[in-house]
């Protein structure tokens, strides 16, 4: 009897306790990190802890609702987005004046450029459209954002006016440089010379707007 009383109280301390323990086993496996197999290769998935200052929320206009980024969640951080999600302001000129542009750390000493290493670039500030759910700050900084403008210069317009009416100094006038474009109106295209320069230089991308805009892409 008194053997039959012994094993009735270790099945009971044993029924009570096996709960506990799978509870605090499956706690224990939900922190652990997860494990993606992609091929041969094995990535362990670490949610990202990404901390929020209430200052910083109030400033961009609001965040995430949870501080927790997951890689694999359906929110991209907002600093990913493409520029067709975002309202960017134009870059800063400060009309090469380099000590301006120090004091405010970015903006565009110049405009313009043909190839990539004469394009200045900088950083403007970004908001995310208020229809796009994404997580983090929804105004933030993106760099390398070139320093160029487009306004009303178009290449083909300007080559017809410097071809046909290059000799009364048309082509100069739409680019702006009036001064030159006088000189050439009064002596008639440099007597013909001039005019045949300017359409070569045109060609070539060597006479370009006054203002440093770059050619308008659409015709």
């Amino acid at each position: 009897m008194k053997n039959r009383l012994v094993f009735f109280a270790i099945f009971v301390s044993f029924m009570a306790t096996n709960p506990a323990t799978l509870a605090i086993q499956a706690r224990s496996d939900k922190e652990q990190p997860q494990t993606v197999v992609s091929g041969t290769a094995v990535q362990s998935v670490v949610p990202v802890q990404a901390q929020l200052a209430s200052a910083s929320a109030s400033s961009s206009g609001g965040s995430a609702s949870s501080s927790v980024f997951y890689p694999l969640g359906p929110n991209v951080m907002c600093s990913f987005l493409p520029r067709d999600f975002l309202e960017c302001k134009e870059p800063i000129d400060h009309r090469e004046n380099a000590t301006a542009k120090i004091e405010k750390k970015y903006g565009c000493l110049k405009f313009g450029g043909s190839t990539y290493h004469d394009v200045e670039h900088t950083k403007v500030q970004c908001t995310v459209f208020p229809d796009i759910d994404c997580f983090g700050n929804r105004t933030f900084f993106r760099e390398g954002v070139p320093c160029i403008r487009y306004t009303d210069h178009y290449f083909v317009t300007t080559l017809i006016y410097s071809m046909l009416l290059g000799f009364l100094g048309m082509d100069r006038f739409c680019l702006g440089q009036t001064g030159t474009a006088v000189g050439k109106l009064l002596t008639m295209g440099g007597v013909g010379v001039w005019w045949i320069i300017d359409v070569i230089l045109l060609i070539t991308n060597n006479l370009l707007p006054e203002d440093g805009s770059n050619w308008n892409p659409y015709v």
